[in-house]
């Protein structure tokens, strides 16, 4: 395919389609290829997962700034 960004979302559609896709294909052709260029699809460091897990942990009550309460212990195995 000649270059997306100055062909445009039409002329794009329009070589695909005189391609032979269908007009659904193209659409979700073109869609895919924009989620791409985004960068939707680029894989995550490792500082990127640990935030995220992070976040998770906070939302979820899992994780909190707040000093445990000394008398609470383990209960005996």
């Amino acid at each position: 395919m000649r270059d997306f960004w100055t062909i445009g979302l039409s002329g794009a559609a329009l070589l695909l389609r005189t391609s032979g896709f269908s007009w659904q294909e193209s659409d979700r052709l073109l869609q895919l290829k924009l989620r791409y260029e985004r960068g939707d699809f680029a894989e995550k460091t490792d500082d990127q997962k640990r935030l995220e897990f992070a976040k998770w942990l906070v939302q979820h009550g899992r994780y909190t700034d707040q000093l445990e309460d000394p008398s609470w212990h383990y209960p005996a195995a």
